[in-house]
C-alpha cells in the first residue's frame, strides 16, 4: 500500500453519513460506527464496614478505557501485546487488518494513553510506507520497523498534519507512541524491537 497511514474512511455516526480521512491507508472504505456501549449498571452496595477484595483476575485486568463514539474499534476491544525496545517495555494495541490500520490513533486524546502505551500496525508484507495525521488529535512518535524487527526510521508527527511521513525503507511494522518519547528514552534507528510471533497481519 501507498499512504498506509491515516487514509480515507467513512464513519456513520447516529445514522448520519460523514466523509472522514482515516488514520492509516489511502483506499476508501465504508465503516459503520458501533453504537455506544450501554452504561454499566450500578454495583450492589456493600454493608457498612465490609468490602469485597478483588480477585486475582480482576486485579490483573487492564484499566477500562472510555467509549469513544467517533471510533469504530474501541481500545478495550483491540488485542494487546507487550513489545520491548532495549530495556523499555510497552503495552501495545495490535492493528492487524486494513480497517484497524486505517483507524489507528484517530480521535484518541492525550489522556487515552500513557508513555507505557503504544500501537503497532502490522502489514502483510514489507513495503515503503507513509503515514499522515488526518483526524489525529495529538502529536505522535512513529517508528518504522523492518521484517527483521530493526527500527528503520523514527519521526515525530504533528496532529492534523496531512503531510506524508515516509518510512525511508521497506517496513512491515509501524509503531506509534507519545510524541517525543523515543528521543527521551534514547531509542534510535538500528535498535531491535521484540515483537511477539503472534503479531501478524490477518488480511
Amino acid at each position: 500500500m501507498n499512504m498506509n497511514r491515516f487514509g480515507i474512511g467513512l464513519l456513520s455516526i447516529a445514522a448520519l453519513s460523514a466523509v472522514v480521512l482515516s488514520a492509516c491507508g489511502s483506499t476508501g472504505t465504508t465503516q459503520t460506527l458501533k453504537p455506544s456501549e450501554p452504561l454499566p449498571t450500578t454495583a450492589k452496595a456493600e454493608p457498612a464496614g465490609q468490602t469485597t477484595p478483588p480477585t486475582n483476575t480482576e486485579a490483573n485486568k487492564p484499566p477500562k478505557h472510555r467509549t469513544n463514539p467517533r471510533r469504530l474499534f474501541q481500545q478495550d476491544e483491540l488485542e494487546q501485546v507487550k513489545i520491548k525496545i532495549g530495556k523499555n517495555e510497552f503495552n501495545c494495541w495490535v492493528m492487524d487488518t486494513n480497517e484497524k490500520r486505517m483507524e489507528g490513533m484517530m480521535f484518541l486524546e492525550a489522556q487515552d494513553f500513557t508513555e507505557k502505551d503504544s500501537m503497532i500496525f502490522v502489514f502483510p508484507e514489507a513495503d515503503e510506507r507513509s503515514f499522515w495525521m488526518q483526524n489525529t488529535l495529538v502529536d505522535l512518535d512513529i517508528a518504522y520497523v523492518s521484517p527483521k524487527h530493526t527500527i528503520i526510521s523514527i519521526h515525530t508527527m504533528i496532529a492534523h498534519d496531512e503531510t506524508g511521513v515516509p518510512s525511508n525503507g521497506k517496513a512491515m511494522y509501524a509503531i506509534e507512541f507519545k510524541a517525543r518519547l523515543l528521543k527521551k528514552l534514547g531509542i534510535k534507528p538500528g535498535m531491535k524491537v521484540e515483537i511477539p510471533e503472534k503479531v501478524v497481519a490477518k488480511d
